[in-house]
């Protein structure tokens, strides 16, 4: 297993539900978890994550939904419509619908959807 430089660890409410979320809606893969912790390690197309139930440790302020105010996180897949799909199919509003950017000579599709704690991730595949 090589780690990426920078994996973020988000804190959340109820790690089962967020699993659930991660894994069946958005397609993340389960790498390793330590129950006992409410921890998981996850990672979709090289992109990697680690989700644990609040536990105080890296609290620096009042967590209160959504807990990802000001932060969203960029994650680049293979087939955009396939995870759109996916969303549909469970329920799931996008916070920002697909669209279209061009950035220093190359081009994406991407949109926003808002995970069960308020964080933003931002998926887009280049074309």
């Amino acid at each position: 297993m090589e780690f990426n430089k920078l994996i973020p660890e988000l804190s959340v409410k109820d790690i089962q539900k967020s699993k659930k979320f991660y894994l069946d809606v958005l397609g993340f893969q389960l790498i390793y978890e330590r129950i006992e912790d409410q921890f998981a390690f996850i990672s979709l197309n090289g992109a990697q994550m680690m989700i644990e139930q609040c536990n105080r440790h890296w609290q620096t302020g009042k967590l209160e939904y959504p807990y990802g105010r000001g932060i969203n996180f960029q994650i680049e897949i293979e087939n955009i419509e396939i995870l759109l799909e996916n969303l549909k199919k469970h329920n799931i509003p996008l916070f920002r619908d697909l669209m279209t950017n061009c950035y220093s000579g190359f081009t994406q599709k991407e949109f926003i959807v808002q995970d069960l704690d308020g964080y933003l991730l931002r998926f887009c595949q280049s074309y």
